[in-house]
């Protein structure tokens, strides 16, 4: 009786194990089936991109040659019929160097044509047209309690260390890159230019035109300077200035500063820059049109402070001792 009454049980749970069985290797089955079809449709994927892509190089490389044998074609046909119709010598160069422009002299080719023909062109600057760090007077040194109590002192002590280190950079580049230079023939050099500019300023019958040693001694801003300040003169009424340098008592170098082409390459072109204090006496007088005295005083001897930068190229041709600017500077009471 008691095997009887398991037996329904043991049935059903015998065919639940099979059951169990049977569909764990039907699921097995098909996932290995699954898998193994999408590593194949992968696989096949990326052969076929990669069949496009050598298909797209051959139609690339096929069009290129048939580029280049039609431009040899044309070629070959133009030279063919230049050299079949005879022309005048002045016709045959103007067709064989059609970017050329004829003139007196023969043909020209123009400079965007030799800069593609790889000679390029050399420019040459004359001048940088601004003045590096400008000169504002000497640093004020602080007291003995301001450098006790706060940062001022070590601030005054590092600028002043760093100003001579460039003044000093820059005097041994003028030793080395300017040719015959010394500082007392700078200092020569800097007198002649100074009574030079001053003179020509003072010039009014000349016009709005500068002289050929002015031009020649002056950086193209300071040109225009002195341009400006004569037409305000004019303006003003100033028609004769009677202007003499009685003496020159002073003349210092208070900086000098580089400015480098390449800020990375301390041997390569540049300029460098000389600001030069000079003290002298002066006598001033401007007359109106009718002879009338409008400024200055003919009788009178100024005494004149000027702090002007003088410019010389470094590695540069045609270099030579410019007018950079004419600073001005503050007085006791600004």
């Amino acid at each position: 009786m008691r095997s009887e009454r398991l037996w329904p049980c043991t049935y059903m749970f015998g065919h639940s194990i099979r059951n169990y069985l049977l569909l764990s290797v039907l699921y097995s089955y098909f996932k290995c089936r699954w898998a193994w079809d999408g590593v194949h449709y992968g696989t096949a994927h990326i052969d076929a991109m990669r069949a496009a892509r050598a298909a797209r190089a051959v139609a690339r490389a096929r069009a290129d040659a048939t580029t280049t044998v039609t431009a040899i074609s044309c070629t070959a046909t133009s030279m063919t019929s230049m050299a079949a119709t005879p022309a005048p010598r002045a016709e045959a160069m103007t067709r064989a160097r059609g970017y050329a422009k004829p003139t007196t002299k023969g043909f020209t080719a123009p400079a965007a044509s030799a800069a593609a023909r790889g000679g390029g062109l050399r420019v040459a600057q004359s001048s940088s047209n601004l003045i590096a760090e400008p000169y504002a007077g000497s640093l004020r040194r602080p007291t003995l309690m301001e450098a006790l109590t706060s940062s001022k002192g070590l601030r005054f002590a590092y600028e002043s260390a760093v100003s001579r280190a460039k003044d000093t950079y820059a005097l041994s580049k003028c030793t080395r890159d300017v040719r015959g230079f010394t500082l007392e023939g700078f200092k020569q050099e800097a007198k002649q230019l100074y009574a030079l500019v001053n003179a020509e300023s003072a010039n009014t019958s000349a016009g709005k035109t500068l002289g050929h040693d002015t031009r020649h001694a002056t950086t193209d801003k300071t040109q225009s300077d002195l341009k400006r300040e004569r037409k305000s003169r004019e303006k003003g009424g100033w028609a004769k200035i009677d202007w003499s340098l009685e003496g020159i008592d002073e003349c210092q170098v208070v900086r000098g500063r580089l400015i480098m082409a390449n800020p990375n390459d301390s041997n390569g072109p540049g300029f460098v820059q000389l600001t030069t204090r000079f003290r002298s006496r002066q006598r001033f007088a401007a007359y109106d049109s009718l002879g009338r005295l409008v400024a200055g005083n003919p009788a009178e001897v100024l005494d004149v402070e000027d702090f002007w930068v003088f410019e010389h190229g470094l590695k540069l041709p045609n270099a030579r001792w410019r007018l950079a600017g004419r600073l001005h500077m503050p007085g006791p009471g600004s």
